[in-house]
């Protein structure tokens, strides 16, 4: 089952209309986004496009400070199986992203922001960990990739890694740092890359609901499309 244009997402539209027949608004419930595609992919499939399209050098500025200075076979978290698709250009259609930021509103500082989103979750992807023998707590083997991901977050990247190795948890009334083992800690970062992906989603569809919103027209009726399950491509059909 291959299908590389779909949205790996449920979603709702919702076009409501005037009495008069006018457009008054549209908005957008999204279900099931697909988050485990974000750390891993399976034979013949991608990460999402985004991924690809700040490497591909659309933009030389950009890419360079979102410090995306490696081979892109070298970023785990979207490098485990395809790396292009037949007949996409990534280059073109990271062009065309940024103009439909534009288009839907998007401040400069917006669109920036979530790249850098994006490309931290790319660094993240290299982050390395070890465990000594006979040991319980995991440290880094490195700090490179992490601190190319916190400069994206603007955070320090020793806070960064202490609190992936070692968090605070509450504990009763205090707060006490909680040691962590190698696998722990890989979960942990794998959890944080999807669940940050999720609420740039999220938040996506918020700010493209607010500037599909048009204030002050009636709302009457509305056509609603369910779309949960995409028809996918199939090497026989029958």
């Amino acid at each position: 089952v291959r299908n590389n244009n779909s949205s790996r997402f449920g979603k709702f539209i919702r076009i409501q209309f005037s009495k008069a027949g006018k457009v008054a608004s549209c908005d957008i419930e999204h279900y099931l986004l697909e988050k485990s595609r974000v750390i891993r992919q399976a034979p013949g499939e991608r990460c999402y496009h985004i991924f690809y399209q700040i490497y591909s050098g659309f933009n030389p500025t950009l890419k360079k400070d979102l410090m995306l200075d490696k081979p892109l076979k070298d970023y785990w978290f979207c490098a485990q199986a395809e790396l292009t698709i037949d007949g996409v250009d990534d280059k073109e259609e990271h062009m065309l992203t940024d103009q439909a930021f534009d288009i839907l509103h998007f401040s400069p500082q917006e669109k920036l922001d979530c790249y850098k989103l994006v490309a931290a979750i790319m660094h993240m992807g290299n982050m390395k960990f070890k465990q000594r023998p006979r040991e319980e707590q995991a440290e880094p083997d490195g700090t490179d990739a992490a601190e190319r991901a916190a400069k994206m977050y603007g955070i320090a990247h020793e806070e960064f890694l202490k609190a992936l190795t070692r968090p605070r948890v509450k504990v009763g009334t205090e707060w006490v740092s909680k040691g962590q083992n190698l696998d722990q800690v890989t979960w942990a970062v794998g959890a944080m890359a999807k669940g940050l992906y999720a609420r740039i989603f999220h938040w996506l569809v918020k700010k493209c609901n607010v500037t599909l919103d048009q204030k002050g027209t009636p709302r009457d009726h509305f056509i609603g499309v369910l779309d949960i399950a995409g028809f996918e491509i199939f090497d026989v059909g029958f």
